[in-house]
């Protein structure tokens, strides 16, 4: 071989080595892999997870019915997600004596209560005492009186204690109306339904809670 061939050779080869080097993608250290770029949403949404979790149903109640940034329907739909074991005597401590605002509220909106959160809503009655208690069963008797289907399914779904609390809180309501056209309207409705055996019990309380509702 030639010198000129060794020398253009040579070249060649230099000029390849160059061209495969200068096409090798390098890390930017300052551009983190696509899962680096992942972990700060993750933080930030198990953070705030974890910040739900860490306060209490009074402290969530509380801080949704302040947001303003809610629609009533959200707000709503939210604080009834959380109100099933709620003190409303915690509440009070906590809020400087907003239960009666907060009652007030989710019975003035009753009508967005949506019906799965009808069991919470009777679950939520710890605490009550005077002018709290009727303002609560209120809302409970109007959601009864909106879906007897639902509210008597969630009743006779329930443990022992929140069984008898809201049938008592339901019965006392019903009881300011005519017992007598009550449980016919009861009846009525009852008599195009399939109810299971704890479902009859349940309207058998009522109705001995709207004869001696006290």
């Amino acid at each position: 071989m030639s010198k000129g061939s060794v020398f253009v050779s040579g070249a060649c080869t230099t000029l390849l080595l160059a061209v495969i080097i200068g096409c090798t993608p390098h890390a930017d250290p300052a551009s983190p892999s696509g899962a680096s770029n992942e972990e700060p949403k993750q933080s930030a949404a198990s953070a705030t997870s974890t910040q739900h979790t860490q306060q209490s149903k009074e402290e969530l109640v509380l801080s949704f019915y302040k947001d303003s940034s809610l629609s009533d329907e959200a707000k709503v739909r939210h604080m009834t997600d959380h109100l099933a074991g709620i003190d409303w005597g915690k509440m009070n401590k906590i809020s400087e004596h907003q239960s009666m605002d907060i009652i007030e509220y989710l019975y003035k909106q009753r009508a967005l209560i949506p019906s799965e959160s009808f069991p919470n809503v009777i679950k939520g009655t710890a605490g009550l005492d005077g002018a709290l208690t009727e303002e609560y069963d209120n809302l409970m008797e109007d959601l009864f009186t909106r879906d007897k289907t639902t509210m008597i399914r969630a009743l006779a779904d329930m443990d022992k204690t929140n069984r008898v609390q809201g049938i008592g809180g339901i019965g006392y309501a019903l009881s300011y109306r005519d017992p007598k056209e009550v449980k016919k309207e009861i009846k009525q409705w009852q008599a195009g339904q399939q109810l299971t055996t704890a479902e009859k019990d349940v309207i058998r309380a009522l109705f001995a809670k709207l004869d001696n509702p006290y």
